[in-house]
């Protein structure tokens, strides 16, 4: 039988890339699937390591003006448990980020380089000066917290910055949620002010609508461990403008009142409903939307009146394994704000390039502009991520191609200008393919920040075909090569970008010998962000590549087209 223990270190094992530890991939693991954060930037966030003042990752939230302090502690063994010795030195590591003074005094002591450079990344000196304040500490381990570390978990409660401890039992009830998506599988009771309304959704499925004292709620299973929110897209937004504001409502009893009326309310999937008068029994249930709102709730318990109430959805599958259960669980999910990429999906320029590839590559390559399209069997290439290739390789700018936003936004329309055609974009994946196959040849800490090298990787490639006729003819007409030569342009794609990979990988091993000499840093996870950083690069993979071109003419893109 495999244990909880066993099972998390298979579900940490992935993370373990490049020169990460087995505690930086434990932490890795930890903020993608439970702080849900963006995989492009987890690497820029963390600095484990000796040295680190007991710091194992840092975020700083500008939006908030609040920084986020992380130490993961991977044990060696089931046995071994979590004291308190651990905890309070933890705790001990907000006073760095008390002042300027501090921070400053934190730099000047020399902490490791990894430590020193995520701090001068995220200028925290400067914030701090500003305002900024650590308003929460992130203790993550593998095991179990022995009755010290329960007791001083405990006496922190009402304390700030706040202490956040997952420990195995949480931890192994999060990587449940993401392994397998199920209900609470108790049967559950629940008491409405009114008798709920009640429909027959085609015959696929039934919908009751009533309000629900919050009272009543909070006897749901699940809510401590969120378990009741296995498929919902977030466990917790943590300390955000809107959960600060949901709890001064709920914290303010003159509002209870009219919460149903200003509150979007809970969507609650179950697989047997039975109502009778203002009684509605549940057998199995899940809340696929209102997680904020639930643990919101269940955090000011105490605050709660018999008068705030919540309109709440419960629908009826008609089996466990009924497609129904994804359609609400994706749309009850996804009715965010509309954000620029989804308003260009109707672009005339995105439609144009999504009719070209289907002419040009029925059946085998998909040009994607909106979530949700069926690309069964298909190679694939989103528009977000042509967008970037796009940027860093045809427009010649890699250290732009990480501003997302910006890209369907102020840039667009010189990003997507009357030069991209099908054969672009499939150009682009072939070379997307080609950087992604060379990733593993990256330096360990250049492997572990993959997102922040890998359009620098596909632009210097790029350089190397821009030295010979043949391969400035593939970048700008595509056409003449693919798909009558693509099986031959792949492969050369393939050893080009390996190459670029070993000139990127001395060039930084030189620059790190050199900082080092002069008593300067180099941060190999910034470098390749700005034009400064990336155009020495340039510089030398270019000269490289003519001096061997000369020397070894197969060396270069000859490809004939044709």
């Amino acid at each position: 039988m495999t244990t909880a223990w066993d099972a998390l270190n298979e579900d940490f094992a992935p993370h373990k890339i490049g020169n990460r530890t087995d505690s930086t991939a434990m932490l890795a693991w930890y903020l993608r699937n439970v702080e849900r954060l963006d995989d492009e930037y987890i690497s820029d966030y963390i600095c484990d390591g000796n040295g680190d003042k007991g710091i194992d990752a840092l975020v700083v939230n500008d939006s908030e003006s609040e920084i986020t302090i992380y130490q993961a502690k991977r044990m060696d063994s089931p046995s071994k448990t979590q004291g308190d010795k651990d905890l309070k030195h933890f705790v001990g590591a907000a006073q760095y980020f008390a002042s300027e003074e501090t921070v400053r005094g934190l730099l000047e002591s020399k902490p490791r380089d990894e430590l020193r450079r995520l701090l001068l990344r995220n200028d925290v000196q400067s914030k701090v000066a500003q305002g900024y304040r650590v308003k929460r500490l992130v203790y993550v381990t593998n095991s179990l917290l022995d009755s010290s570390g329960d007791g001083y978990v405990d006496a922190m409660v009402t304390q700030e910055p706040s202490l956040d401890v997952w420990d195995q039992t949480r931890l192994a009830a999060v990587a449940e949620r993401v392994r397998r998506e199920g209900m609470r599988p108790e049967r559950v009771t629940l008491r409405a002010t009114t008798a709920p309304i009640i429909d027959d959704l085609g015959g696929k499925a039934k919908l009751a609508v009533a309000l629900i004292p919050a009272k009543e709620l909070l006897n749901l299973p699940g809510i401590a461990d969120m378990t009741l929110f296995s498929r919902n897209v977030r466990l917790s937004a943590g300390n955000t403008r809107i959960n600060r504001e949901l709890a001064e409502t709920v914290d303010n009893a003159a509002e209870h009142d009219i919460f149903p009326a200003a509150h979007n309310g809970i969507t609650m999937l179950t697989l047997g409903l039975a109502a009778r008068g203002r009684t509605i029994k549940l057998n199995s249930v899940s809340v696929v939307n209102g997680c904020q709102s639930m643990l919101a709730l269940h955090k000011a318990e105490k605050s709660l009146s018999d008068s705030l109430k919540l309109l709440v959805k419960i629908v009826e599958l008609p089996s466990a394994g009924s497609n129904l259960s994804d359609t609400i669980t994706y749309r009850a999910n996804n009715q965010n704000a509309v954000n620029m990429r989804d308003q260009r999906s109707t672009d005339t320029t995105q439609l144009d390039l999504k009719r070209q590839v289907t002419k040009t590559f029925s059946g085998t390559f998909a040009y994607v502009i909106k979530t949700g399209e069926l690309t069964t069997n298909l190679e694939v290439l989103d528009n977000t991520l042509a967008a970037q290739l796009i940027v860093a390789v045809l427009r010649q700018r890699p250290w732009a191609a990480v501003r997302k936003v910006r890209l369907f936004d102020e840039d667009y329309h010189e990003v997507f200008k009357q030069d991209i055609t099908a054969y672009s974009l499939r150009f682009l994946f072939l070379l997307n393919a080609a950087v992604e196959a060379a990733r593993d040849d990256l330096k360990g800490e250049l492997r572990s920040s993959f997102a922040s090298v890998k359009f620098t990787l596909a632009s210097l490639t790029t350089d190397l075909l821009r030295l010979s006729a043949h391969g400035i003819g593939l970048i700008n007409d595509p056409a003449r090569w693919i798909p009558g030569r693509e099986d031959a342009v792949r492969d050369k794609l393939i050893s080009l970008t390996r190459e670029v990979v070993t000139h990127l990988n001395a060039y930084v091993d030189d620059q790190q010998k050199l900082a080092g000499e002069q008593g300067l840093d180099f941060d190999a996870k910034t470098v390749f962000k700005s034009q400064q950083g990336v155009s020495p690069l340039q510089t030398r993979v270019t000269m490289l590549g003519r001096w061997m071109g000369d020397r070894d003419e197969e060396y270069l893109f000859n490809i004939a087209p044709v």
